[in-house]
């Protein structure tokens, strides 16, 4: 019999008798394991380029969680170790108080607040009828204390339609009988006039907001046609005209301080107005070493937590006989089958990598610097390193720490900011600049060679591939033509026999 695979006739033992498929199958393991070979060292070096890759990530997400001048919890900033708090003197709920990294300690009050800082607004009292509501009605079925009257106007087909038409800040609207009062307000509010009108069941009536606050908020009605916003008998219950918000109004420091909005900053301290107070209220602005301290000890936290991968990298266990699997391996395995012998296949791939050790050498060696001019260290502020065995962890001691915050802050700062300019390099800096060597290093030199070695492997496995398929073809061939011969043979055999039989 003849098999066909791929578009060629493959003639099997039916003349032999031998499991010619078998045979070829058999010959061809030698050539499958060479590439199957191949395809693993293949796969191994992706692996590895995908653990550098993971690293790299969680130093680049590092640097722009805590070293970054982007980052609002950037170690780098000298702001980071100047943080403030505020001591209330006065009981009050007139106003809440928050302090900047920019303002200054000291005493300070508030002698008064005139007014609070309020948007344009206006609302309607029972201008409706009855006790419910419905969006979907029509205007021309609304009950409303004061009839809705429309204009009937013609348009450019001569058509005329009874219509009512008002301007809300510039902007025309025009309605006509069978549109909703929900079509109405959805309409004003999509606008995108900085004004919200909605209805209030408690008040019966339509309440017009402007979105923002101060004297030069405004919202000006006008009335073109009908009686929706009219002076007199007014549809909707309010007239038209121009409403405007007010200013907040306060006194600080005896200078009077006028603001569209109630909250408003002056020289890194924030005020948010509340209510108006004619009483004084006095508040301090304290260093707050407490916070400085503990985000110090959160970045220590992130800091060894990171140290924590590295490590774990570089001494786990290498399990080398874990290859990564072939299709055929896997075809006879379950999915979580799978996923455990990747997870030992993969285990050890950058264990004593040269990168990652020099990386925590690099950050140990950090630690040991001091800018000069400094008369602390990093240990009398309660810095210090762990054991060899922890490789590049830092602990701190927070008592320490709050002492040295309160004698010298400055010189905490230096020790942890200082740059080469400020005569040498703080903790901080040296972190910065190790973590950054690395991450160009493995980008440029170890990833960009193990992408190469990839791209050559998976040539090799090509040709590899190839050279067996050339090879099974031959085989193929060989055994096709046996099996030709034989047949031919057997026929002569039995013409032979036919005719002596």
């Amino acid at each position: 019999m003849a098999l066909t695979i791929n578009n060629s006739n493959r003639i099997t033992g039916l003349a032999s008798g031998l499991e010619t498929e078998s045979i070829v199958e058999s010959l061809m393991k030698q050539y499958q394991m060479k590439v199957d070979k191949q395809n693993q060292k293949t796969t191994k070096l992706e692996w590895t380029a995908e653990a550098y890759r993971e690293i790299n990530t969680l130093i680049r997400n590092f640097r722009q969680d805590y070293l970054s001048v982007l980052s609002s919890t950037n170690m780098m900033s000298s702001t980071a170790y100047s943080n403030f708090k505020v001591n209330m003197l006065t009981a009050n709920s007139a106003v809440n108080v928050s302090v900047a990294s920019t303002a200054v300690a000291g005493e300070y009050t508030i002698e008064s607040i005139v007014q609070l800082a309020t948007a344009a607004a206006i609302e309607s009292k029972n201008a409706f009828v009855g006790e419910t509501f419905d969006s979907e009605t029509k205007l021309s079925e609304l009950q409303l204390q004061h009839m809705l009257q429309f204009e009937t106007v013609v348009d450019e087909n001569g058509e005329s339609r009874n219509v009512i038409s008002f301007s809300i800040n510039g902007k025309t609207f025009t309605f006509g009988e069978d549109d909703t009062i929900g079509s109405v307000m959805k309409q004003v509010n999509n606008a995108g006039l900085g004004v919200t009108m909605r209805y209030s069941s408690l008040k019966k009536g339509f309440i017009l907001t402007a979105e923002k606050t101060g004297s030069q908020s405004e919202i000006k009605i006008e009335n073109l046609k009908g009686n929706a916003f009219s002076k007199v008998d007014s549809a909707f219950g309010i007239a038209e005209d121009t409403y405007k918000g007010q200013d907040a109004i306060c006194t600080i420091e005896g200078m009077l301080v006028t603001q569209p909005t109630n909250t408003f900053s002056f020289d890194g301290i924030t005020y948010t107005l509340a209510d108006k107070s004619d009483t004084p209220i006095k508040f301090r602005v304290e260093q707050d070493y407490e916070t400085t301290a503990n985000n110090i000890i959160k970045f220590i936290d992130a800091y060894n937590e990171l140290i924590d991968k590295l490590q774990t990298k570089v001494t786990e266990r290498r399990y080398y006989d874990y290859e990564p699997l072939t299709d055929a391996q896997k075809d006879e395995m379950k999915d979580d089958e799978i996923e455990k012998w990747e997870k030992y296949a993969k285990s050890g791939l950058l264990r004593n990598d040269p990168y990652i050790k020099n990386l925590i050498s690099s950050l140990r060696s950090a630690y040991l610097s001091k800018p000069e001019g400094v008369a602390k260290t990093l240990s009398d502020i309660g810095i210090s390193t762990k054991s060899w065995a922890d490789g590049a962890k830092i602990k701190v001691d927070k008592d320490k720490l709050l002492t040295a915050l309160k004698e010298d802050p400055e010189s905490v700062r230096r020790l942890f900011t200082s740059t080469e300019k400020d005569g040498g390099k703080g903790l901080m800096v040296n972190i910065s600049d190790a973590l950054l060597n690395y991450y160009n290093n493995t980008t440029d030199i170890a990833l960009d060679n193990l992408d190469d070695q990839i791209s050559r492997s998976k040539e090799i496995a090509d040709r590899l591939a190839e050279k067996m398929k050339e090879k099974e073809e031959d085989l193929w061939a060989k055994y096709s033509q046996m099996e030709a011969s034989l047949t031919r043979l057997n026929s002569m055999s039995n013409w032979l026999a036919s005719i002596f039989g």
